[in-house]
């Protein structure tokens, strides 16, 4: 069966049956969704409930520990930033009311949101955020925030182990907060954009143990919605916050349900899941639901494929270069995203100051594939298969299964691949289970470093969350795990004395400068290929108001949707 019918026999057999039904994995049904149009028009009211799928069950509920969007999905309605991006990629506050920065530019003082409250009902203070923050400046801590702290005095000595205390962090008082950087730091408050946790529930926890530790499944936040329960492999349960300090959210609870894309389907199709990804081959056919709006969001992300720099193929710049040249990206977005999706040549998304559009393009060439293939001193063997000294040019790529879009895309990249004479394996595995294969543990659960045997190449999206500070910690040299995200162990002088001098350039045109170099010599070096960009639609049923997904995430404003019945 094809895909593409899903939806439409999803439909046949919904009309054939009552519709309406109750949900048989949240814990408790819903009444019945709006079967009409009456809901764009009728008042929203207070309390009540709503049931939101993922395409991936979160691996972490702490969001201090290689947080993923699957995490996020639920740990933007649990916890609390100092600052948050507003839809200008401008950071403001939150539980920072506001800051003052001095006039070297180095020292920045915070002063807090006053009678804020933990879910459990103890006082936030500034102790929490000097907590939060030093906590990743130790060695023990090894799951990949370090790079928000290390521009503060004292945090590198508490990393290599020659401190106790980071001294550019001091507690005013209950509401005053100051970070003191060793130089000029220009995107240090976008550095804040995380979650803050609880001193009084973590003090005595070493970061080492976070992973492991029942907060992880149990987190105590500050933000709109509490955690209730989690039930693994079905949904996560979550009570709206009545004492939150920025007002109620307008819902009683929220349950996050997790499943493939088509399953998150069908459940909103039966009116089990008030809202859902949809993938693109779906859209014509959800648009024709009377119940269902469809919403787009413009993420500023891009999808591409990495590669691990440690393996003897990929180890060679030609190679990359080849591959990219074989794969035919336009067919790839006309006949998977068509209107929903565009070709990238750049790893910074195509709609933020940071993407340089004068980058090196590796055009669709099978010619000029194999022409690089050969200058790396591969040939052809009987079977019709390049390898060099013997060995095929055979890899795996780790393809995360959930995502249609991701998912049929693989599959044409095989056939691009094997049109050039290099075969490769797709392998699909859930999210949580890729994450253990590029930020690899040892035996008792810490975070070592990545190896070749660990993976060869996989298939992901990634974009700008806050600043484009954060491809330092996928691209630079020292932030290879467990110090960071360079999983695949990528490592160029150029690019690391880069991304060093745009953090300290606060002259935004100079910086900008700065990143399209970085963007410039990534394309050149294709250790990530980028392939596309891609708007992210999802189906919200009519009684649900005031979602506004954008490149935050789906549910970065919770706080503010309501149900009309």
């Amino acid at each position: 069966m094809k895909k593409g019918s899903f939806l439409a026999l999803m439909l046949a057999a919904v009309l054939a049956i009552t519709t309406g039904c109750a949900s048989t994995a949240s814990p408790e049904p819903q009444a019945p969704a709006n079967s009409g149009n009456a809901g764009e028009t009728a008042l929203p009211k207070e309390g009540g409930s709503l049931t939101i799928a993922s395409e991936s069950e979160p691996g972490n509920l702490n969001p201090h520990i290689w947080p993923t969007s699957s995490d996020t999905f639920v740990t933007h309605m649990i916890f609390d930033s100092l600052v948050i991006p507003d839809k200008e990629l401008k950071m403001v506050g939150s539980l920072a009311e506001k800051w003052d920065v001095s006039k070297d530019g180095k020292t920045y003082t915070f002063h807090l949101q006053k009678n804020v409250k933990w879910h459990d009902g103890t006082p936030f203070t500034a102790k929490d955020v000097a907590f939060t923050f030093a906590s990743l400046a130790k060695p023990e801590y090894d799951a990949g925030g370090y790079w928000r702290v290390s521009p503060v005095v004292g945090a590198e000595e508490v990393h290599e182990g020659k401190a106790q205390e980071v001294s550019g962090i001091k507690v005013i008082d209950d509401n005053t907060i100051e970070f003191t950087t060793t130089d000029k730091f220009a995107p240090f408050i976008s550095g804040l954009f995380i979650g803050i946790v609880p001193e009084h529930l973590l003090k005595d926890v070493s970061p080492k143990e976070w992973a492991k530790h029942a907060f992880n499944r149990n987190p105590v936040g500050t933000g709109p919605f509490k955690f209730v329960k989690w039930e693994t492999g079905q949904y996560i349960e979550l009570a709206a916050n009545k004492d939150y300090f920025k007002g109620a959210p307008k819902l009683d609870k929220i349950v996050a349900r997790f499943g493939d894309t088509n399953t998150m389907l069908a459940a909103f199709i039966n009116k089990e899941v008030d809202l859902a990804p949809v993938p693109i081959a779906e859209i014509p056919s959800v648009q024709s639901l009377d119940y269902a709006d469809l919403k787009l969001s413009n993420d500023l992300s891009m999808y591409y494929i990495g590669f691990n720099a440690l393996n003897e193929h990929f180890q060679d710049k030609k190679v990359r270069q080849a591959l990219a040249h074989a794969v035919d990206k336009q067919s790839i977005v006309g006949s998977i995203l068509g209107e929903y999706g565009k070709v990238s040549f750049g790893v910074f998304p195509s709609n933020h100051w940071s993407h340089n559009p004068d980058v090196p393009q590796y055009t669709y060439d099978p010619a000029k594939a194999e022409a690089l293939l050969q200058e790396a001193g591969y040939a052809k063997n009987g079977k019709g298969i390049y390898e060099k000294n013997g060995k095929e040019l055979v890899f795996t790529l780790e393809v995360p299964t959930g995502k249609t879009e991701r998912e049929k895309t693989a599959a044409l990249l095989k056939q691009n691949f094997e049109k050039i004479g290099v075969k490769m394996e797709l392998r699909a595995l859930d999210f949580p289970t890729l994450v253990t294969k590029l930020l690899p543990k040892n035996a008792d659960g810490t975070q070592r470093k990545v190896t070749a045997n660990d993976y060869q190449a996989y298939i992901l999206g990634f974009g700008v969350e806050a600043d484009p500070d954060e491809y330092r910690s996928y691209f630079g040299s020292k932030y290879m795990p467990p110090n960071g995200y360079n999983f695949v162990s990528y490592a160029d002088p150029q690019v690391d004395q880069l991304l060093e001098q745009q953090v300290a350039e606060v002259d935004l045109e100079k910086r900008k400068n700065l990143i399209w170099e970085v963007g410039k010599k990534l394309a050149e070096d294709e250790i990530w290929i980028p392939l596309y960009e891609q708007q992210a639609p999802y189906v919200a049923n009519k009684r649900l108001g005031g979602f506004d997904p954008d490149f935050r995430g789906p549910t970065f404003n919770a706080k503010d949707w309501s149900v009309n019945q």
